[in-house]
């Protein structure tokens, strides 16, 4: 007996969730970022600490200013829903002069330079998200920073039923 008749094991099916980060490479301007796929029953609780970058906006008539992107994103809760999944999604991008990330066997860390003009950048975002099947939810930020999401099932062969139309970085 199924506990949600919306879930995709009825069909011999399970959800992936696809997500990215990007954001416009400080030295070249190309896009630069990090995709990654989870099974979605892996997400309750869980939490991925994006890779620390540099950023830059260069204003007009004044020198560019830099900073180092901290991205993290959690997900509390999800459930099965008609055609699709729902989401407690909560993320928070913090760009700043100076940034560290420290998990098990690595720590890393950033830092602008303190004469050179630095940006200073946050953005919370806490709210439940509603994904049909094969669309991408995106939130645009400040300095050409987006974060993407989409669910897609995948049937008993491991092959996507539905395509999630996030680029591969």
């Amino acid at each position: 007996m199924w506990r949600n008749p919306n879930d995709p094991a009825r069909n011999e099916q399970y959800v992936v969730v696809v997500n990215s980060m990007t954001w416009p490479n400080a030295g070249s301007g190309k896009l630069d970022g990090t995709r990654t796929a989870w099974p979605l029953q892996e997400l309750n609780n869980n939490e991925e600490i994006f890779p620390l970058a540099q950023v830059k906006h260069c204003p007009d008539a004044l020198p560019c200013a830099w900073g180092v992107l901290l991205a993290k994103r959690n997900i509390t809760r999800f459930s099965y829903a008609p055609g699709g999944v729902t989401l407690d999604l909560g993320m928070k991008v913090d760009v700043h002069r100076r940034q560290q990330d420290s998990r098990r066997n690595f720590h890393t860390s950033i830092a602008v330079p303190a004469d050179v003009p630095a940006i200073s950048y946050q953005r919370v975002l806490q709210e439940s998200v509603s994904l049909p099947y094969g669309k991408v939810y995106r939130v645009d930020m400040d300095y050409g920073i987006t974060y993407q999401i989409c669910a897609q099932r995948v049937n008993a062969a491991g092959r996507a039923v539905d395509k999630c139309d996030i680029p591969y970085i």
